[in-house]
């Protein structure tokens, strides 16, 4: 299973929250051994290269962890909002990624 983070240099003040609620998603779905592959961005220009909705952007198999296949055009290397239950959150939800997981899980057993 591929996992990315992408993170900016604005809004450091989370990375450490997303990190360690990415680390606990995993370990919690049975991937303890899954390696995440971090990247850092200054500009907007590499967000346009590599599609960062913001930061964090996460992707289990290449697929957003709130939009998956729905993903908007927009790229930014500015913080993200990820709408939740409890309201615009800088950081998602530990469900909203064990989601991700899960369904990434599925379609790796189906092929």
């Amino acid at each position: 299973m591929e996992v990315t983070l992408t993170l900016t240099e604005r809004g450091q003040d989370h990375h450490e929250e997303v990190r360690a609620l990415l680390r606990e998603a995993l370990d919690e779905s049975g991937l303890q051994d899954v390696e995440v592959v971090e990247t850092t961005i200054r500009a907007d220009e590499e967000a346009i290269a590599i599609k960062c909705i913001g930061s964090p952007t996460i992707r289990i198999n290449g697929m957003d962890v709130e939009y998956q296949e729905r993903e908007p055009d927009e790229t930014t290397a500015g913080v993200r909002y990820y709408n939740t239950p409890s309201g615009w959150k800088s950081v998602p939800e530990k469900g909203m990624v064990m989601r991700a997981i899960e369904k990434a899980k599925e379609a790796e057993a189906a092929s």
